[in-house]
């Protein structure tokens, strides 16, 4: 195993809060030095598994993450990850990277709501469907976790997060 130190982000919160765009827009930035694993690409996607406690695509997102680990620089988790199905998981990944750093969007649901209807996954599920997905102030409350608000611009985000990566200014 080659001696690079990796970091880990946890990219987190509700469907249309902003956490793809800004998961590949780091991968994109950061290229062949990043892995990124997508819930669901590896949920619904790979495994067609429903999202409930110990669904096979916990130990998958697991296994995908810890292979990027002393392999690529940036290891990329990204997706709703509710806290009450993969908490456990994501705190062993924490506790296996060189540096971790969790990001957390908390944009109120009427955001969300508004940003879904301008997105092409609108035709995939409903507004109805993302209310009933809904998850509250779902922060994980350890340290390091970023929270981003409605207010804050996707310019922004990346920049706090490629300075946490000391990649920034």
């Amino acid at each position: 195993m080659s001696s690079i130190q990796t970091q880990l982000v946890i990219i987190r919160g509700n469907s249309g809060s902003g956490k793809t765009t800004l998961a590949k827009a780091l991968q994109e930035r950061l290229g062949a030095d990043a892995l990124i694993v997508q819930q669901d690409e590896i949920r619904l996607r790979m495994l067609h598994v429903k999202d409930r406690p110990d669904n096979l695509a916990i130990d998958l997102i697991e296994q995908i993450a810890q292979y990027g680990n002393h392999r690529v620089k940036v290891v990329i988790v990204e997706g709703i990850l509710a806290k009450s199905i993969y908490q456990a998981m994501l705190q062993r990944l924490m506790a296996s990277f060189d540096q971790s750093w969790v990001y957390y969007f908390d944009i109120p649901l009427a955001e969300t709501l508004k940003r879904h209807q301008q997105r092409a996954k609108a035709v995939q599920f409903t507004s109805a469907d993302l209310k009933r997905w809904w998850l509250g102030d779902d922060r994980l409350k350890v340290p390091n976790e970023q929270v981003f608000t409605s207010t804050d611009t996707l310019q922004s985000e990346f920049d706090q997060l490629l300075v946490r990566l000391g990649l920034g200014d």
